[in-house]
């Protein structure tokens, strides 16, 4: 153990802990050569575990008689209450507001995604009492037979026992609203009534009102970039940037008032951070830049929302004091010195290659987030007046982390010279030659796989599997070049870019050149049907989860929820990412799976969901009678209550077995 740090268990929370402990102890006593399917599939026994802001208690998920309800915990006495009592629904997401209420929205785990109607936005005090519902949800509605607006948490209201901001768009679905609002007595004071309308980001000044704004115009997807001096002020428009142009978008003010945006108008690829000059009406100094990676608000441009800024503010003070940076692992620089020290002890202390968030705590405490691509993680608290380390929880702690999967970090170059980055799971035991390989390809496209504990990667390599997950051209984060090398690329260098790593692979030694398949999920399930097409002697079968089969059916079929809740805002993104069905029909024509059934000689397990509204099960039906007029019908597996996705705890067995069975038979362990 480092010198200068001291770790101990927290015996307060062994009450807490017990069931969880329990679980280790009989997983261990029953230990089996392969960790059961089921392991990788059950809920933790406490989940998302989130402090207060003085840090005295914390707030988490448990399963309490079938059903997720929120408990809160006095972390000095171990104290437990449990402050929900749902029967028929379950507690999703939720956040502390204050040092006694916690705002939340709920789901149903017993549903599969196709019947889910959960959401909603209800408060609670932390002992149980004050509740209250904000906001209705899906199901709601539905019994009122209205349509179902949304009124979603945008961020605290710092010294208010009971208020919070708001994201709202019941007074216009296309362009959202900021509000304060009560959660006592449902009270509401519009904040953006001067709204310049299609707002996709807000900036709050540290009075909270709303002083610089992103707007997107969802027929020609220019965007704007909005400015007011004060509340009071007319909103100045500073910059207009085309479709797919480098625009300025609004972070957040600090305690000076000055405001901090991020940009690519100076690389023309990596967004950057920089302070803004309103007066001038121009960028000024420029406060971070990473060679590899954007710095910015990371979303999916297919579907515009309020994201995350990666600044940290001090919540007392909103002093500048740290940036996070979505990399090949995430990570945060600090610029408070007493934090970077501890963040330099912590990344020396806990397990290597762990990733370890800080947030820092009103008492002076600090909650330790740690986890992995190999771990699954655990929650501290660290004391940095006793130099003292205290675990708190580990919410999987069933699953042996000596038995978990390495993840390694590659980059390799595709074809025509542009670096991939990827991630390589490689099987816990096995020399990394010649080994079986599942290539499992993200979905979006324009997402990304990061470096965390994936179940799907971690389920594959305890089976033998050595697992590649590329972020293939199009992928985010990695700046615009990276991502518009994409566009009009779907099943072209797109897919070479995955091609590419496995020849990499097998040319190193690594990969048994004989033993490869391919699989994913929604794209990744539309990468498998164009990679079984396009090399047919590279796999040796693959695994289609949701897949898209015909790419002009993605703009065509209008009952999709995508093309349903923006129609046009999608079919402007769809037309330039994809390809226009009218002009480029005979492009996409020739890669869409469904026409290529003929190419495809490999083994094929289609799985999908029959609710499915993002790929409508018509893609898979129409893979499937396809490949069975050519005398190849594919596997075939469909969860009829599900979606896009699978959600119930019984499915997802189902899924990981047949996945399981379908690749011992092909290629083996």
């Amino acid at each position: 153990m480092k010198k200068h740090l001291l770790l101990v268990k927290n015996i307060t929370l062994a009450l807490l802990l017990s069931a969880g402990a329990a679980v280790a102890a009989e997983t261990t006593a029953l230990l089996k050569p392969l960790t059961p399917v089921e392991d990788f599939v059950r809920r933790p026994k406490l989940d998302r575990i989130t402090f207060s802001p003085s840090g005295k208690q914390f707030a988490a998920l448990s399963e309490v008689k079938g059903r997720m309800n929120l408990l809160v915990v006095d972390v000095a006495k171990g104290d437990i209450r449990q402050v929900s009592s749902f029967e028929s629904n379950d507690v999703a997401g939720f956040r502390w507001i204050s040092e006694q209420r916690l705002v939340f929205s709920v789901t149903d785990y017993r549903r599969g995604l196709a019947e889910q109607t959960g959401g909603g936005l209800m408060a609670v005090d932390a002992d149980g009492r004050g509740g209250r519902t904000l906001s209705p949800t899906q199901q709601d509605c539905m019994l009122a037979n209205k349509i179902c607006r949304s009124t979603e948490f945008f961020e605290r209201v710092p010294g208010s026992e009971d208020e919070i901001i708001a994201w709202s768009n019941e007074r216009s679905a296309d362009s959202p609203d900021l509000i304060r609002l009560n959660t006592r007595t449902g009270k509401r004071t519009l904040i953006t009534e001067d709204n310049p309308g299609s707002v996709r980001h807000w900036a709050l000044d540290r009075e909270l009102q709303a002083r610089a704004a992103l707007s997107v115009d969802s027929n020609t997807l220019a965007s704007t970039f909005w400015y007011r001096d004060s509340e009071r002020a007319p909103w100045r428009k500073l910059a207009v940037s085309p479709a797919f142009q480098p625009e300025i978008e609004p972070l957040a003010f600090d305690k000076e008032g000055s405001l901090y945006v991020a940009t690519a108008l100076e690389s023309k690829d990596k967004k950057a951070i920089y302070k803004f000059d309103p007066v001038a009406g121009k960028l000024g100094e420029k406060i971070a830049a990473h060679p590899r990676f954007d710095l910015g608000l990371a979303e999916n441009p297919r579907n515009p929302g309020r994201a995350a800024s990666p600044l940290i503010f001090d919540p007392l003070t909103h002093a500048l004091i740290g940036l996070r940076i979505d990399g090949d692992k995430s990570e945060t620089v600090w610029f408070e010195e007493k934090l970077a020290k501890v963040q330099a002890a912590m990344d020396a202390t806990l397990p290597k290659g762990n990733v370890n968030s800080l947030q820092p705590l009103a008492d002076g405490q600090i909650v330790v987030n740690t986890s992995g691509g190999s771990d699954p993680g655990a929650t501290y608290l660290y004391d940095p007046l006793k130099a003292e380390l205290r675990e708190i929880v580990r919410p999987r702690a069933w699953l042996d982390r000596a038995q978990a999967a390495e993840v390694r970090v590659l980059r390799y170059k595709a074809r025509d010279g542009l670096e991939i980055p990827a991630y390589l799971t490689l099987p816990s035991g096995k020399e990394a030659k010649k080994l079986p390989l599942v290539a499992w390809i993200h979905g979006g496209p324009w997402a990304r796989d990061e470096y965390r504990w994936d179940p799907d990667a971690q389920f594959l390599a305890s089976r033998g599997y050595a697992v590649l997950q590329p972020n293939y051209r199009g992928s985010m984060g990695f700046g615009s070049k990276h991502l518009y090398a994409g566009f009009k690329q779907l099943g072209q260098s797109m897919q070479d870019d995955v091609t590419d790593g496995i020849a990499k692979l097998i040319a190193d030694g690594v990969v048994d050149a004989e033993r490869v398949c391919i699989g994913g999920a929604s794209y990744g399930g539309y990468a498998t049907l164009m990679g079984l097409a396009r090399e047919p002697g590279l796999f040796k079968c693959g695994i289609d989860v949701v897949g898209v089969s015909d790419l002009t059916w993605w703009l065509e079929l209008g009952y999709t929820d995508f093309n349903q809740s923006t129609a046009a805002g999608a079919g402007a993104f769809l037309r330039e990412a994809i390809g226009n069905p009218v002009t480029d029909r005979a492009i996409m024509d020739a890669h869409s799976p469904r026409q290529l059934a003929a190419k495809i000689k490999a083994p094929l397990l289609i799985i999908h969901g029959a609710g499915d509204r993002r790929v409508p099960i018509v893609h898979a039906e129409a893979m499937r009678d396809a490949l069975s007029a050519q005398g190849r019908p594919p596997e075939w597996l469909v969860f009829p209550d599900e979606g896009h996705g699978f959600m119930l705890e019984a499915n997802r067995i189902a899924y990981y077995k047949r996945i399981e069975a379908f690749l011992a038979k092909h290629i083996g362990r």
